[in-house]
């Protein structure tokens, strides 16, 4: 998944042309298209002058942040950028072609990653990330995923796509960029800092190991531990630098496999890969979902807010949000958390801070894109806020994603979204 919008910016609607045949530049014939994401298209092209080959990233003009940052960075793991241009409402990044497949389409065929293969991968992005998080201002990737690393012929790894990438200074709150299953959980809320890439790192990893995954923390515990603790919930209990994580990743052996050092040490092991994948803390247990949230909502119908001031009601749904924020980092099956994402839009609405509120529902969009019933809730926030050219873009975004049978609407009318329609084009 990738973000429709960087910020509080507007959606965009694109229309994906075939460029086959193209000419750029009086240079650079596309030849075909190579992949598809939600902001970009890739195509392979050939240098007429030279008779080389390159990918050429074609992008909205307002999405041109990323050819900025790519035209400084130089890492023997990052695909080069040698040129660029623009034309109509569409800029182009002439990169250098990595001739490969990404890690997701190796997966995809089954393919197992051994135990040094893994651990290969592992040393190159946390290099990648030491360059990266060690430029002026800092750079975060924050989109790490197999379908991000491509392994070329040779066997050396590529990170690709930096549309989700985001400068230190800009780390303000805003709808930051990433993909379910691999975002962490501060991301939600608008935050990306470096222990949010090694949580995306983590989670790659567990990908990575797929079936074998507990065979190799039994084999390695030490393996375990770290992504354990690239995992954590609380961003602060993670790798902060990637030369910690490094110094701790060199450490890591593979320990022969034989009867004996199974049969010997088996309850050590087991006792260490619980303590590893559960933390060392007894872990409390939550309550039902339902149960917490009433404990939450229930309070706006009390006499106590009912009885209230301004001030003190604003206080009431500040803590509410405070609140709403901690259930959303605890409670993570898809239902909850667009229940709590679509809690606090109306909670940021009713306080009367309606970037709040925008905030709230380009996440729901953002990370639960498939729950049609946020975009209409989304597009009729909009009008409230007399924004009707914004409400008709998220139409729009809406009527592509259901065409392309990415949503579930099964909770809205017809004449529901006939009459979001009708009041954003009617002004």
């Amino acid at each position: 998944m990738r973000s429709p919008s960087d910020g509080f910016g507007k959606l965009e609607r694109r229309i994906v042309i075939d460029l086959t045949g193209k000419i750029l530049k009086n240079r650079y014939c596309i030849i075909s298209k190579i992949g598809e994401g939600g902001e970009g298209t890739t195509y392979l092209s050939r240098d007429m002058d030279l008779g080389t080959f390159w990918t050429i990233k074609q992008l909205p003009i307002s999405k041109k942040t990323e050819a900025k940052l790519l035209k400084h960075l130089n890492h023997p793991s990052l695909p080069r950028m040698t040129d660029y241009t623009e034309q109509d409402d569409s800029c182009y990044l002439v990169m250098e072609y990595i001739k490969g497949k990404s890690l997701e389409s190796h997966l995809k065929e089954s393919y197992q990653f051994s135990f040094d293969q893994i651990l290969t991968i592992t040393h190159t992005i946390l290099q990648i990330f030491q360059y990266l998080h060690s430029q002026k201002p800092s750079i975060y990737y924050g989109d790490l995923k197999p379908d991000n690393l491509i392994l070329d012929e040779n066997g050396k790894i590529y990170l690709i796509d930096f549309g989700s990438a985001l400068c230190s200074y800009k780390t303000a709150r805003k709808t930051i960029k990433g993909t379910k299953g691999y975002a962490a959980p501060e991301q939600y809320e608008g935050i990306l800092t470096a222990p949010s890439d090694f949580y995306a790192l983590g989670k790659t990893l567990q990908k990575l190991c797929g079936k074998k995954k507990y065979h190799y923390y039994i084999r390695s515990p030490q393996f375990a531990k770290f992504i354990h603790k690239c995992c954590r919930q609380d961003p602060d209990k993670r790798w902060q630098n990637a030369e910690e994580a490094e110094k701790y990743l060199a450490k890591i052996n593979w320990k022969p496999f034989s009867l004996k050092s199974v049969l010997v040490p088996v309850c050590a092991a087991l006792l260490t890969l619980l303590a590893v994948i559960h933390g060392a803390e007894q872990q409390p247990v939550l309550p039902e979902f339902q149960n917490a949230l009433a404990a939450v909502t229930a309070r706006f119908y009390s006499m106590e807010y009912q009885s209230s001031d301004k001030k003190s009601r604003e206080l009431f749904c500040l803590d509410t949000e405070h609140r709403l924020q901690q259930m959303l980092k605890l409670y993570r099956k898809s239902e909850e958390q667009i229940r709590l994402l679509e809690l606090l839009a109306w909670n940021g609405e009713l306080f009367g801070k309606a970037n709040k509120a925008e905030f709230y529902y380009r996440q729901l969009i953002t990370y639960e894109p498939e729950y049609g019933a946020g975009y209409l809730e989304f597009g009729n926030f909009l009008n409230r806020q007399g924004r009707y050219e914004q409400s008709m873009e998220v139409y729009r975004e809406w009527e592509k994603q259901t065409s392309e049978k990415k949503t579930d609407n099964s909770r809205i009318t017809q004449n529901q979204i006939e009459a979001w329609k009708k009041e954003a084009s009617s002004k």
